[in-house]
């Protein structure tokens, strides 16, 4: 038999899992907590170093744990979180702290980039609304803030570049992560227009080199083998960033197909055969494998992010904390509380914001219609709802079709959400069997690159599988129908308020660093 690895690096846990190359089936999996550090408020850093060691620790565990000789594991796959910044200085070790995407440190740069019209450039080239966590801004913003960081860096690329890095010793980066530098997103190659205009034209010659997606970029050295249990040689693929490697995990490989993945964000995902730009100034557009691209309407102010802040605020006497959360029982008592009851949650809580249906990256998080029933439940209720209104805004803001969609990510782990989130759509949803996707997109790039299969769609076909589907109620459908409109407008209305909020915080920063 043969198998194939896949790891998903993401920004609060990191994963790694060994499938069957035949079928997809899982056959081992392991995971490591991601540790970030928040050395300033709406920073958000990673230690490079250390982010390798919990890889290379599930990968470990995942590998002892299957019973599967590491020779037998013919390709590794490697996807990760999107944005933020990972560089190397000329020594190849890390010019600084890894910066993760929800880091927020250049929100008010972008702000000027929006008022003198480099964002709306940016759009125009790229196909992506700029967040304050996407590497041109946090370049930009090192340079200014930070010379002695930004002079040390010799390569530039993201985190799951890093961990590829680190098993090959080769530098590179692949199109899907390129989508989130300065891409010219039609000729889906670097922008040098970019680059030159967020005044970091230098840093085009650092950009690590860009490959096709699922092309094999080295094979795992001694010390990666030895720091991992992989076999040395083992053929490493580029990967993919977690948005397409989740699409491709799902086998949403044609135009029309989509899928919805309940993670740290909330990312609503449609391939199309041609670059879709519209509705302008929102959402992300990635590429995808075999010429095909990604039109990303993503809440990135949270998903299960949000869940997991209200038990921590909300609910740790009644359901516990950490680890020791009786989810059975916080799915069970949100089931009983009546749907749309008037608590409306505004599922921003990251501080990256909204990037979609509109691109408010000062947006964040708010409750609204508290009263003295507003128990733990029910706000776990309304997060799950807000969660869901923010799929009807952001599938409506897409001028395409969408035949199909699916769902995964680990909020969609709750049968509650998963049934609240096809009712409030009104429409059935695909749940697939496997849970990590994003680690089996990955998966099935390393079982094509290793010749296991002639084409993408054959690697699917034979490795990804639907377990059911999620019709919706229609008494729900009818609740959510009529309660949507508060969520929307609210948000609407709380727009100028969220950038008061902003100027409010930076006063009382500059006051407090004041002598």
């Amino acid at each position: 038999m043969t198998y194939v690895l896949g790891i998903d690096k993401g920004t609060t846990m990191t994963k790694a899992a060994l499938f069957d190359a035949a079928t997809g089936r899982v056959v081992a999996s392991a995971r490591r907590p991601t540790k970030s550090f928040r050395p300033h408020p709406d920073w958000h850093e990673e230690d490079m170093a250390g982010t390798f060691d919990g890889v290379a620790a599930a990968i470990r565990e995942t590998i002892a744990s299957s019973g599967v000789r590491a020779e037998e594991i013919v390709g590794v796959g490697v996807c990760g979180h999107m944005g933020g910044l990972w560089a190397l200085d000329r020594d190849g070790a890390p010019a600084g702290p890894a910066i993760a995407w929800p880091d927020a440190r250049a929100s008010s740069l972008l702000e000027g980039w929006k008022e003198d019209g480099t964002a709306e450039r940016l759009f125009e080239i790229a196909g992506n609304a700029p967040i304050p966590g996407l590497p041109l801004v946090l370049l930009a913003w090192l340079k200014t803030n930070d010379r002695a960081y930004y002079d040390r860096i010799d390569t530039v690329f993201l985190a799951k570049d890093y961990v590829n890095y680190r098993l090959t010793g080769v530098k590179a980066t692949d199109e899907s992560d390129l989508s989130f530098f300065p891409c010219d997103i039609r000729a889906r190659t670097p922008s040098r227009e970019l680059f030159a205009l967020a005044g970091v034209g230098e840093m085009e010659a650092r950009l690590a080199p860009v490959m096709t997606i699922g092309e094999i970029v080295g094979h795992v050295t001694a010390q990666a083998a030895g720091l991992t249990g992989l076999a040395e040689g083992t053929p490493v693929v580029t990967g993919a960033g977690d948005a397409v490697a989740a699409a491709i995990g799902v086998g949403a490989l044609e135009s029309g197909q989509a899928v919805t993945v309940i993670g740290t964000s909330f990312m609503n995902n449609l391939t199309v055969d041609t670059p879709l730009l519209e509705p302008a100034g929102v959402g992300f557009l990635f590429l995808m494998p075999d010429g095909r691209w990604q039109r990303l309407m993503s809440n990135t102010g949270g998903g299960s992010l949000c869940l997991d802040w209200i038990l921590q605020a909300f609910g740790t006497q009644a359901y516990g904390s950490g680890e020791a959360i009786d989810f059975a029982r916080v799915e069970a008592d949100a089931r009983a509380v009546p749907a749309a009851a008037g608590l409306i949650v505004h599922p921003y809580f990251n501080t990256s914001g909204m990037t979609a249906p509109r691109f408010e990256p000062l947006a964040r998080g708010s409750i609204f219609g508290l009263d003295l029933s507003s128990g733990p439940a029910a706000l776990v209720r309304a997060v799950m709802e807000g969660v869901a209104f923010s799929m009807i805004d952001c599938y409506g803001a897409l001028d395409a079709p969408v035949t199909q969609i699916t769902i995964t990510g680990g909020g969609a782990r709750s049968a509650l959400w998963r049934e609240i989130c096809a009712s409030a759509m009104d429409r059935p949803l695909s749940i697939p069997e496997a849970e990590e996707t994003g680690a089996l997109g990955v998966a099935l790039l390393a079982a094509r690159a290793g010749g296991l299969y002639e084409t993408l769609p054959d690697a699917a076909r034979a490795m990804v599988r639907v377990a059911a589907t999620v019709e919706p109620d229609p008494a729900l459908s009818a609740r959510y129908r009529a309660a949507f409109p508060l969520f929307r407008d609210l948000g609407r209305d709380l727009a100028p308020l969220w950038k008061l909020r902003a100027r409010l915080l930076e006063r009382s920063q500059t006051d407090k660093d004041a002598p």
